[in-house]
């Protein structure tokens, strides 16, 4: 019955999150259910802490995607890390460092074993990308809504917001550049335009301009200068913008709408060139990889298009249609040579061999309850991946080998809340530079390696779960429809007994 009882308070509390990101007031009867997430979360927590008194001393971990499998001991429950409690860099002082320890996103009790660096270096013999390495967590304060799309251009960050505004920042200092107001509803997405005098001759795109395109749910796309911070030109939709994406070198923008469609735009003319009513639902996700379009949408439909530079056109090449009922949520995508990786905001990370339609599921999450959101793919061949432990409440990042999916380590702050939206990149000493946005726009700035360890920095870890096969399955989005708030009879002491059952924690020090 315990299993049953913390399935319930799972789906109440990814209910719960849905509610808070929605771009609206909520209701009376929303407000009611969100007030009960602390309690919610207390009783996860009562529930976890019953499922450690017998834990073996030994499990045979499987793999997920093509990771390795491993024999693993599990560590000493009194065994304290070697490292010092970290906290996130200029972050607000209530979050002191008594109270920054920060849980690896296994939804488990406190009192549950820790992985030390002993046991994290037996799992990986041979050096891999990002180990040891420690990150300074910055905190870009100025939008007063929900951050919802950001950029990383040279030395600017640049993000979106439901205020409505869009905000250039400088990388080295984290302090606002300018704001860019012109919208009249919230950004839903971003995307640089790099100007090539060769293929597009207009006098309002001037050659060497930075150039940033953001649509918005007021039906409309705007061109900015970077350098100015003014407006070149807007293009009217018609429909409110959802995503949009850059053909290279070319004048084509591509955007996609709330109803589906997929539009191409004219950079010189801002006339449309091509519309096509692509998906039954939203386009939530658009991207240009090696000359080919992958549109996708909230409805499952995954679609790739060859676009012609010249006309506009869109060609239809797939469809991934057998996996329309596996891709239903899908919220973004990361193109490769060989496959695309999806997130549903379902517990786990879709990779995809479109051509074959097949699909493999990695493991981001340690129940079958959370949020992927967003996927990012770095300049050196790192899959980065955002996840929510739904019984705590705060957001990390996992990161994997983009070409074998295999899981390499983790990033993760106790004090982050759910990042809806990621942008990478390096610097030119091969340091990764991330940024999230949701709650907080954060800058992710790692240190240079080698160094002695910074207190006010967090380190990346290793947690072995993520080595354990995704579920295979698809609830997520079902459980969505549940009603699970009608008047409940209070359960009998004997419901809430757990069963005895194995609950492993990894804990950042």
């Amino acid at each position: 019955m315990a299993d049953l009882e913390l399935r319930k308070l799972r789906k109440k509390l990814r209910q719960i999150e849905t509610l808070e990101h929605l771009p609206r007031e909520l209701v009376p009867s929303e407000v009611a259910k969100v007030a009960q997430k602390h309690e919610l979360r207390r009783l996860v927590e009562e529930l976890l802490s019953r499922t450690v008194d017998e834990e073996p001393q030994e499990e045979h971990v499987e793999t997920s995607g093509d990771c390795r499998a491993a024999s693993i001991s599990q560590p000493d429950p009194d065994i304290q890390p070697s490292l010092q409690p970290a906290t996130a860099s200029k972050r607000k002082k209530h979050k002191a460092t008594s109270q920054a320890r920060t849980a690896l996103p296994d939804e488990t009790p406190r009192s549950a074993g820790r992985l030390t660096d002993s046991a994290s270096a037996s799992l990986h013999p041979d050096p891999y990308p990002l180990q040891n390495s420690q990150f300074l967590v910055h905190s870009l304060e100025g939008h007063s809504d929900l951050v919802t799309c950001v950029l990383i251009h040279d030395t600017y960050i640049i993000s979106g917001s439901w205020d409505t505004s869009v905000r250039v920042w400088d990388v080295h200092s984290q302090s606002e550049v300018r704001t860019l107001c012109g919208h009249t509803e919230g950004i839903t997405c971003l995307v640089m335009v790099y100007v090539d005098g060769t293929k597009l001759r207009s006098d309002l795109l001037p050659i060497g301009e930075h150039v940033v395109c953001s649509g918005s749910s007021d039906s409309s796309i705007k061109v900015w200068s970077l350098t100015s911070g003014q407006p070149l030109l807007s293009i009217y939709t018609f429909s409110e913008v959802s995503a949009i994406t850059h053909v290279p070198d070319t004048k084509l923008l591509i955007s996609g709408s709330d109803g589906g469609k997929v539009d191409v735009w004219d950079l010189e003319t801002q006339e449309n060139l091509h519309s096509e009513r692509a998906h039954d639902e939203k386009v939530s996700a658009l991207q240009i990889h090696s000359g080919l379009l992958y549109s996708g949408s909230l409805d499952g439909s995954l679609k790739i298009w060859r676009v012609v530079p010249s006309s506009g056109a869109l060609s239809l090449q797939h469809s991934c249609d057998p996996l329309a009922l596996s891709l239903r949520g899908l919220y973004g995508l990361c193109a490769t040579t060989d496959q695309l990786y999806v997130a549903t905001q379902g517990s786990c990370i879709k990779a995809i061999n479109w051509k074959r339609d097949n699909l493999t599921r990695l493991s981001n999450h340690n129940s079958s309850s959370g949020f992927v959101d967003a996927l990012a793919i770095t300049p050196d061949n790192l899959l980065i991946a955002t996840g929510f432990n739904i019984d705590q409440g705060h957001g990390y990042l996992n990161i994997r080998n983009v070409k074998s999916g295999e899981y390499l380590c983790t990033v993760s702050c106790s004090d982050v809340s759910r990042l809806l939206c990621l942008a990478v990149s390096c610097t030119s000493d091969g340091l990764c530079q991330w940024v999230t946005g949701g709650r907080e726009l954060l800058l992710w700035e790692e240190l240079p390696r080698g160094g002695a360890l910074d207190s006010s920095a967090v380190r990346v870890q290793f947690c072995k779960d993520f080595l354990r096969p995704a579920p295979d399955s698809d609830s997520d989005h079902d459980e969505e429809e549940e009603d699970l708030w009608e008047a409940e009879t209070e359960a009998e002491p004997s419901d809430m007994q757990a069963e005895p059952g194995i609950w492993q924690r990894c804990v950042l020090m």
